[in-house]
C-alpha cells in the first residue's frame, strides 16, 4: 500500500480512537476498563507502528496526540507494565538526532511532536507513588542533555514552554528526589534536615531557568518566574542550602539587570517581588555584600554616583519599602547613565 494511503488510514483510525478515549475519560472506572479492553489491541498496534513512522512528523504528531489522550484518560486501565513499555519506547526513539531533526528541520509539525512528547512526560512525572520514579533520571537527562541544548539559544519560543513546564513539574512533584528529609534529625534538632541528592541535575535545571530570564520572550519569562516563586512558596526553594549559597544572588543579579534594561517592563512588579523573596532569605548578605558588588559592577556610572545609589537604598525589610527601593535604584541608575551618555566627550563629571 502506498505511504500516503497508509497515512490516511492511520489518521482516520487514530482520530476515531482518540475521540472514543476522550468521551469515556470522565466515566466510571468500570466503563473506562471496558473501553480500554476493547481498544487494547489497537493501542498495541499503534505503539508497534510508532518506530516505523518516527521520521514522518505528521503521523507521529497524530500518534502522540492519541497517546497523550490515553495517558490522561486511561492511564490506570493501561496498567503499569504496558505504560512503562510506552514510555521506554518513546525515550528510546527520541534520540538527540531525532529531536534535532524534529525541532530544527521539520518546522511547526516537528515542534508539535516534541511538545506532545513532553506533555506525555508531564503526566508521567506527576504520577503519585513510586511506580514511574525509575524513569526520572532518564526524563531529566532527556530534558537537559538532549532537548535543552537544541532549543536554548533559539529565538523561537517553540518547545521551550513545554520543556520548562516539564522541569517545573518534575521538581514540584518529585521534590524528595532532590531533597530527602531525615525524620530523626528533625525530631532531635527541631528542624528538618534535608540531604541533597542528584545535585548536578538540580543545578543544571536551575541554570536553565536562570538562562531563560536573559531571553526576550516575555511569556516564557513570566511562566518561569511564576514556577520559581511557586517552588519557593510550596517547597522553600530559595531557603535550600544549595540555592542560598550558590544561586541566590546570581538570580537576584539577573532580575535586577532585567529591570535596569527595561526588557520586560510589563512584569516589573512581579520581578521586584521575586527579588524581595530571594533577598529576604539573606537580607544581611544582600545589603552588606550583594548590593555593593552589584553597584561596583555597574558600568556607565562613576564612583560618586555609585555611592549615592548605595546610600539611597534604605535597609528596609518589609515588602512595600523594599520594592520601592528597588524601583528607585533602577530608575536612578538609568537616569545617571542617560545623563552620562549625553555629556560631550572629555567632560569632567561633578
Amino acid at each position: 500500500m502506498p505511504l500516503d494511503d497508509t497515512k490516511v488510514i492511520i489518521h482516520q483510525t487514530l482520530s476515531v480512537l482518540e475521540d472514543i478515549v476522550e468521551n469515556i475519560s470522565g466515566e466510571s472506572t468500570k466503563s473506562r476498563q471496558i473501553c480500554y479492553n476493547s481498544l487494547q489491541e489497537s493501542v498495541q498496534v499503534s505503539l508497534a507502528l510508532f518506530p516505523a513512522f518516527i521520521h514522518q512528523s505528521d503521523v507521529t504528531d497524530e500518534m502522540l496526540s492519541f497517546f497523550l489522550t490515553l495517558f490522561r484518560g486511561l492511564r490506570v486501565q493501561m496498567g503499569v507494565p504496558f505504560t512503562e513499555q510506552i514510555i521506554q519506547t518513546f525515550l528510546n526513539m527520541f534520540t538527540r538526532e531525532q529531536l534535532a531533526e524534529s525541532i530544527l528541520h521539520e518546522g511547526s509539525t516537528g515542534c508539535r511532536v516534541v511538545e506532545k512528547f513532553l506533555k506525555i512526560l508531564q503526566v508521567v512525572v506527576q504520577e503519585p507513588g513510586q511506580v514511574f520514579k525509575p524513569f526520572l533520571p532518564s526524563i531529566i537527562a532527556l530534558c537537559m542533555e538532549q532537548v535543552y541544548p537544541i532549543i536554548a539559544e533559539r529565538p523561537s519560543p517553540d518547545v521551550k514552554a513545554e520543556l520548562f513546564e516539564l522541569l517545573f513539574r518534575t521538581l514540584h512533584h518529585n521534590w524528595r528526589y532532590f531533597f530527602k528529609s531525615t525524620v530523626l534529625a528533625s525530631v532531635q534538632r527541631g528542624i528538618a534536615e534535608e540531604q541533597m541528592e542528584n545535585e548536578p541535575q538540580f543545578s543544571a535545571i536551575m541554570q536553565a531557568f536562570g538562562q531563560s530570564f536573559l531571553q526576550p520572550d516575555i511569556h516564557l519569562f513570566k511562566q518561569n518566574l511564576f514556577y520559581l516563586e511557586t517552588l519557593n512558596t510550596k517547597q522553600k526553594l530559595y531557603h535550600k542550602k544549595i540555592f542560598r549559597t550558590s544561586m541566590l544572588f546570581q538570580f537576584v543579579n539577573v532580575l535586577l539587570q532585567v529591570l535596569v534594561h527595561k526588557s520586560h517592563d510589563l512584569l516589573q512588579e512581579e520581578i521586584a517581588i521575586a527579588i524581595y523573596n530571594m533577598a529576604s532569605v539573606d537580607f544581611d548578605g544582600f545589603f552588606a555584600a550583594f548590593l555593593p558588588e552589584f553597584l561596583t559592577s555597574c558600568d556607565g556610572v562613576d564612583a560618586n554616583q555609585k555611592n549615592v545609589l548605595g546610600r539611597n537604598f534604605k535597609m528596609d525589610r518589609d515588602l512595600p519599602s523594599f520594592t520601592q527601593n528597588v524601583h528607585r535604584l533602577v530608575n536612578d541608575l538609568r537616569y545617571y547613565r542617560l545623563c552620562n551618555d549625553s555629556l560631550p566627550p572629555g567632560t569632567v563629571k561633578l
